[in-house]
């Protein structure tokens, strides 16, 4: 605090606004500095408990680290035995890619081998492909030429059955004809055996009532003949 310099009165004494200016002046920065104190104070609490949250916060961490610690040396020994696993898969694999390389390169002699027969088959099948063109082209033709054929046959066919329908048609109506009139005269013929048919039952009963005399009244002498003159 700086020493304040009071003027002098003209009677005496110092001077009374001074006076009150000094008062006010130190009251006021007495009021700051306390209210200061409180501030750090208040600043010292806070840091107090923030330096226990700090540490808190920083032993959870540790507890943090150390589980995150153990967590990464279980995953160390998992991949660990995953390396292993893998080691033994590619030394397999590399087994297996070798004995391929030797199969791919037996399969590639078989392949230099085979080159001069395949070429010579393309060739065959390309004499076979104008070979089968040529047929199918004289094939076309064929087909063509009975289906032109097939079409006459068929023209001929129908105006041969058009002629058999007509004949038959003709037949039928004699026939029908025919037919009518045997049936005209079986029933002239069925008449006449009615009648034949009742006359010889009319003589079935004469007979049997002669049968019936005779048997009743027996022979008869038949009677004599007259005589001549009588």
């Amino acid at each position: 605090m700086s020493v304040q310099q009071f003027r002098s009165a003209a009677f005496g004494g110092f001077n009374k606004q001074d006076v009150l200016n000094y008062i006010e002046t130190t009251n006021r920065e007495h009021a700051a500095a306390v209210e200061s104190l409180k501030k750090d104070l208040e600043e010292a609490r806070t840091g107090t408990a923030g330096l226990e949250e700090r540490a808190a916060a920083a032993e959870k961490r540790a507890d943090e680290a150390a589980a995150r610690a153990e967590q990464l040396s279980g995953n160390l020994r998992a991949c660990a035995a995953s390396l292993e696993l893998a080691r033994a898969e590619v030394e397999e694999k590399a087994a297996r890619l070798e004995e391929a390389e030797a199969r791919t390169t037996h399969l590639s002699e078989r392949l230099d081998r085979l080159v001069p027969a395949a070429e010579a088959y393309e060739d065959l099948k390309d004499r076979t492909a104008g070979i089968e063109l040529n047929a199918h082209h004289r094939a076309q033709s064929i087909v063509t030429e009975a289906e032109q054929q097939a079409r006459q046959i068929r023209a001929a066919l129908e105006q041969w059955i058009g002629r058999v329908q007509a004949g038959y048609d003709r037949l039928r109506t004699d026939v029908d004809a025919t037919i009518a009139h045997a049936d005209g005269e079986l029933e002239r013929v069925r008449k006449s055996l009615t009648a034949i048919s009742a006359e010889f039952a009319e003589h079935d009963t004469t007979l049997e009532e002669l049968l019936r005399t005779y048997r009743e009244e027996g022979p008869k002498a038949p009677k004599p003949l007259p005589l001549d003159g009588e």
